[in-house]
């Protein structure tokens, strides 16, 4: 008992240097299995930090899941700008047993004055952790990474998004969903923070793409985020990203805008994702324009796994221009690129403020964000009209090069109307139910057409038909 008194005084005595000890704004754990073997694990933490803060963690104390811990040294701090940090502590652990562990970092403190979790928000521990499948059989080779930096932006009245850049090195299927994030209670358990609040509104997207519609009250927020991998169907690994976001009044607000300007001349699915074939150049073109109110220089930065794994070269042009610059990118993906899931490609668009060197302008140092998600391969499935997909139509291959099937049920009357960009009747094909075998019109000239699908005159439902 006079322990535990003495540990509750020592921690009010320790109070005031707690509350100055603020400087985690997120963290996550990644891993790779070690090739000298399978129950060899190499392991990084990374966390973006706030680099005008006395508080270090020169060390952490990792819990390795079987019951052992592992103090590691902290193994590099790189600047992210002018304010904040990006720390890396990396280490290696053999397991002795094949099961499934839990690799966790407790800090000691999150932030002050986060709206989303009740106060005193800096009296909560910060959590993040991965799992690990140790499987001799069948192991994980590469656990989830992050290609972008998690540290979210915001305006307050204005539609807010933004994405990891999520991707495992094996190519396994992500999927995300939105959590509580969590802490560490008297007891040592790891619980949900009592009392936290998703904002209202916020959403997370089968590409990992976090919305909130407009968000109404400035200031900082802390979501967390569970990404779970899986191969085929079979869960490989789950990691929990722990990251805040800070919402500025528009009179803060001195982030470059960027945008994405030849998106509508792009190929282009239902879901906003760009369609790209094997073999087939892509060229990005963005513009980052400076705020108007300020005149430092900008500069812009790619994010994604493409360019992080070594995936296939991509070019990268920037031109000055009198108010930002013009960002062209572009690269030619392979057949080995083909697969189910987009890739993301996060690009950046950060003002160097490196003049200012007080914490006050902390919140305004931030970056602007466009996403582009790729998909590489044929378009599946290739009715695009979720009426034609219920009715039971399906047209493949699409882009179609030659020969294309359309699958028809068994209604009476069927018939394809094709028209071209402009609007104009480009072919009518009739249907059988079943599988119609149709060879390209020599009338179709490469590009996009539009589809109706008719039974008995009456529609059925449209889509799009690409020809190369």
């Amino acid at each position: 008992m006079k322990t535990k008194l003495y540990l509750s005084v020592l921690a009010l005595l320790l109070l005031p240097m707690l509350v100055q000890a603020n400087h985690i704004n997120s963290g996550y754990i990644s891993y790779t299995i070690d090739p000298d073997g399978p129950r060899r694990f190499n392991f990084t933490l990374t966390l973006l930090t706030n680099h005008h803060s006395q508080a270090e963690d020169p060390m952490v104390t990792m819990y390795m899941g079987d019951g052992n811990t592992v103090n590691v040294p902290r193994t590099s701090v790189k600047k992210y700008n002018h304010n904040y940090d990006i720390e890396t502590f990396e280490w290696s652990y053999t397991y002795t047993t094949p099961r499934l562990y839990t690799v966790g970092w407790v800090g000691e403190n999150r932030n002050s004055n986060v709206l989303n979790i009740p106060a005193p928000s800096d009296q909560a521990s910060f959590y993040v952790s991965t799992t690990v499948s140790v499987n001799p059989l069948s192991p994980n080779l590469h656990g989830i990474h992050l290609a972008g930096v998690p540290f979210l932006h915001g305006r307050v009245g204005e539609p807010f998004k933004y994405n990891l850049a999520a991707y495992d090195a094996d190519g396994d299927n992500l999927t995300y969903k939105l959590v509580a994030p969590k802490k560490q209670d008297k007891e040592g358990n790891i619980v949900a923070i009592e009392g936290y609040e998703m904002p209202d509104g916020m959403t997370i997207n089968e590409y990992g793409e976090i919305h909130w519609d407009a968000p109404t009250v400035a200031g900082k927020y802390t979501v967390a985020v569970q990404i779970t991998e899986y191969k085929n169907g079979v869960e490989q690994g789950i990691n929990h990203v722990d990251l805040e976001m800070i919402i500025l009044n528009p009179e803060e607000d001195l982030r470059p805008t960027l945008s994405l300007l030849n998106k509508s001349q792009l190929l282009q699915n239902d879901d906003g994702s760009v369609q790209v074939m094997p073999g087939e150049p892509l060229k990005l073109e963005y513009f980052m324009r400076r705020h108007p109110d300020t005149d430092e220089p900008v500069r812009a930065k790619l994010y994604s796994e493409l360019d992080t794994l070594e995936l296939l070269p991509i070019n990268i042009a920037v031109r000055d221009s009198a108010d930002g610059q013009a960002i062209t990118v572009m690269f030619t993906p392979g057949q080995e690129l083909v697969r189910e899931q987009a890739y993301t490609l996060a690009m950046s668009a950060m003002a160097i403020y490196d003049k200012y060197s007080i914490p006050t302008y902390q919140e305004k140092l931030i970056a602007s964000w466009d996403f582009t998600y790729i998909h590489i391969g044929n378009v599946t499935p290739t009715a695009t009209d979720d009426d034609l997909k219920n009715a039971g139509f399906i047209l493949y291959p699409n882009p179609v090069a030659d020969k294309f099937v359309i699958e028809a049920p068994d209604m009476p009357g069927m018939f394809v109307l094709l028209f071209d960009a402009t609007g104009k009747r480009a072919g009518t094909l009739k249907l059988q139910p079943g599988k119609n075998n149709f060879t390209k019109p020599s009338s179709l000239a490469n590009g996009l057409y539009f589809y109706t699908i008719y039974s008995r005159q009456q529609p059925v439902g449209s889509g799009k038909l690409v020809v190369r």
